[in-house]
C-alpha cells in the first residue's frame, strides 16, 4: 500500500468517526427549551385561574394623570373556558368603585366576553400592576384586531340603576348580579387589539405571564414586525 493510499484511508476513517459522532449525540447533548406541552399550559393557565376565585383588592389609593386622588376597590371573577388547544374564551365579571376624594362614588359592574386564539398573539405577555393589591395581564397581538370581546352591563334586581352607578348601593357579592339588558353572547362583539384580565396577586401575575409567553410561543404566535 503506497503513502497516498495511506493517507486516503486515514482522512476518510477520520470523516467517518466524526459523522457517526454526530448521529449518536443523545438529546441530553443539546439544551431541550421545549418545556409543557401546549394542552399543560393552557390547562395550567386554567386551573391557576380557577384557584384565585373571587378576587377583592380592597380600598385602593390611586391618583389619576390630571393629579386627582382617586380610593378604588375592585372585584373581580374570571372563568377561562379552553375553545381547543389553542383558542381561549375568558368571562370576566368585574366591578370597580371609585370615589373622588370622598366627595363621590362611582361604579359600573359588567361582564366581559373576549375570545382569542393564542396563535394570534405577541408573546410580548405584560404583567400590570396599578396599586397595592390591583395586578392584571396584558396580551397584545401579532396580527391586527385578532380579539372579539362582548361587554354587558350588570345590575342589582330590584335596585335602581342611578343609585347603583353612583356607589350609593354598594356591590358586595359578584353572583348578586343579573344581566341589566341582555347576555354578551347575544351581543355582536367588536374586535379588539389587546385583552386584559385581572389576577389576584403578584406571585400569580408572575406565574401567568410566563405560563402565557410559553403557550403563545409554542402555539406559533409573533411579536409585531413593527
Amino acid at each position: 500500500m503506497t503513502k497516498r493510499q495511506v493517507g486516503r484511508l486515514v482522512m476518510c476513517l477520520l470523516i467517518l468517526m466524526t459523522s457517526l459522532s454526530s448521529a449518536w449525540a443523545t438529546p441530553d447533548d443539546t439544551p431541550d427549551n421545549d418545556g409543557p406541552s401546549l394542552e399543560e399550559t393552557v390547562a395550567f393557565i386554567k386551573d391557576t385561574w380557577d384557584a384565585c376565585a373571587t378576587m377583592h383588592s380592597g380600598l385602593q389609593l390611586m391618583v389619576a394623570k390630571d393629579g386627582s386622588r382617586w380610593h378604588m376597590d375592585r372585584m373581580a371573577k374570571v372563568d377561562v373556558i379552553i375553545m381547543s388547544p389553542s383558542s381561549l374564551k375568558i368571562v370576566t365579571r368585574l366591578n370597580e368603585r371609585r370615589k373622588l376624594s370622598g366627595i363621590f362614588a362611582l361604579q359600573s359592574p359588567s361582564e366581559i366576553i373576549q375570545e382569542f386564539d393564542l396563535s394570534a398573539l405577541s408573546p410580548s405577555v405584560s404583567p400590570d400592576r396599578e396599586g397595592e393589591n390591583i395586578f392584571g395581564v396584558r396580551l397584545r397581538c401579532a396580527r391586527g384586531a385578532c380579539v372579539t370581546e362582548w361587554l354587558a352591563s350588570l345590575a342589582i334586581p330590584g335596585k335602581p340603576m342611578h343609585e347603583l352607578k353612583t356607589g350609593k348601593v354598594a356591590v358586595t357579592s359578584l353572583e348578586e348580579l343579573v344581566y341589566e339588558d341582555r347576555a354578551p353572547k347575544d351581543k355582536p362583539g367588536e374586535k379588539k387589539g389587546e385583552v386584559y384580565i385581572p389576577v389576584c396577586d403578584m406571585a400569580t401575575l408572575e406565574s401567568l405571564s410566563k405560563a402565557f409567553n410559553h403557550a403563545i410561543i409554542k402555539a406559533g404566535g409573533k411579536k409585531p414586525l413593527f
